[in-house]
């Protein structure tokens, strides 16, 4: 092999503007790797719709960091359900035929070294990858659990009746795995449970990161800060939506009855139509910004309510290293599990707790203090992209090295290009 190795990213989307975590991560990885691989990119894009015109932008900005970036029509998805593989609906919602060709002569012709897919979601289309390497980067493992799942249709009393697509879905993730020659998991947590079903070796830790100069350290704000709690999150995805209702109907008029006029921001891309029903009263929906950072300076204390999924929440990292005190969840703490209560920041599950402890951080300006200076130093001593990027090297670069061919897989649900 001469020159740089030449990777093939496969997203279901442009990863610009990287506007939420799992953009941000593909974005981020990308541009520190670039000097010393070949990247071409292999996605989706709107060529009807409102979103065509940012998409299709997306994807020209995005040929000042890859050396060639291919653009599947997303209406090539949009098929009878009688020419739609048998895939659970999270993959068939995906499939295109013309994606599929796409990767198969991407591969065939020679023109890629490696192939890395992002997202469940597009993890079948290994099976078009014609003799090279694959890598899976499995960004939310939730869909392993029909409690946690973050799909709308699989919360409250909804989930009884999605057993059966749970199942398939499980079963499906066991296939598409056995088909990848590595698997990225973001979280120690993930990593153990993805290696109950697959070869040890196979799985890589890979966490996400946070960019430590643009989220400088900034001194707590003003007594007077015009927003006393903010949180960030890409609102299409349900956790964030769920998150963001929960915490304004169960958590906020019990903080209200000790602190009139507690102030939220609600800060993020894309509000749905239940977030944007939260404005007013003390509540603001910022909407799309170009930059987070100032939304963030404005508030006083961070929180990620969030109740559904697996993985790191990048937000909290981002938190922490702008030097914001930050309460979470449980299920958020354990995706950042250097990350100790009462030393790097407060837990609350419950509606109650959650007053309690953002009350005890709206109250206690030494708290505040001391929880920001540990969530610097932990993002400082954990979390700079240059460890992940090193590990993704040395990921790329192990399944680069010359090996003796194998057989392949015969899956039973392989559809046909």
């Amino acid at each position: 092999m001469t020159g740089k190795p030449r990777v093939l990213l496969v997203t279901p989307v442009p990863p610009y503007p990287p506007d939420n975590g799992g953009l941000l991560r593909i974005f981020s990885l990308v541009t520190r790797l670039a000097d010393r691989y070949d990247f071409s990119l292999l996605t989706f894009v709107r060529r009807t719709g409102e979103r065509r015109f940012q998409q299709n932008a997306a994807a020209m900005a995005l040929g000042r960091l890859f050396s060639q970036v291919h653009a599947v029509p997303k209406e090539s998805t949009e098929l009878p359900s009688a020419a739609v593989p048998d895939l659970p609906r999270t993959a068939r919602e995906w499939f295109s035929p013309e994606m599929a060709a796409a990767l198969a002569r991407l591969t065939g012709e020679g023109r890629v070294d490696l192939v890395h897919v992002e997202f469940l979601q597009m993890a079948f289309y290994s099976w078009y990858v014609k003799g090279v390497p694959a890598v899976l980067t499995e960004h939310d493992l939730s869909h392993l659990s029909l409690f946690r799942s973050y799909f709308r249709e699989w919360t409250g009393l909804r989930r009884f009746a999605q057993v059966g697509e749970w199942l398939a879905t499980r079963r499906y993730h066991r296939e598409v795995c056995s088909r990848f020659d590595g698997l990225v998991a973001l979280t120690p947590a993930d990593r153990d449970l993805l290696r109950r079903g697959v070869p040890e070796g196979k799985v890589s830790l890979i966490p996400t990161c946070v960019d430590l100069e643009r989220f400088s350290f900034r001194p707590e704000p003003e007594p007077g800060a015009p927003v006393d709690l903010a949180y960030v999150g890409h609102y299409p995805h349900y956790p964030n939506e769920d998150a963001a209702v929960w915490f304004c109907r169960r958590v906020l008029p019990l903080l209200r009855r000790e602190r009139p006029g507690v102030t939220l921001s609600l800060i993020g891309s894309s509000p749905t139509d239940a977030v944007r029903a939260l404005a007013g009263g003390g509540v603001e929906v910022t909407g799309t910004v170009p930059d987070v950072r100032p939304c963030l300076d404005r508030a006083k204390v961070f929180i990620a309510p969030v109740r559904l999924g697996f993985g790191v929440k990048g937000k909290v990292l981002e938190a922490f290293a702008r030097g914001l005190p930050v309460v979470a969840t449980s299920i958020v703490q354990g995706g950042i599990p250097e990350a100790r209560p009462e030393e790097h920041l407060l837990v609350a599950d419950s509606p109650r707790s959650w007053a309690r402890q953002c009350r005890r951080l709206l109250e206690d300006a030494a708290l505040r203090r001391r929880l920001a200076a540990a969530g610097r130093a932990l993002a400082e001593r954990h979390y700079a992209w240059g460890a992940s990027c090193a590990k993704l090297d040395e990921l790329y670069r192990s399944l680069l090295e010359p090996r003796a061919a194998r057989p392949e897989p015969a899956p039973s649900l392989a559809p046909s290009a």
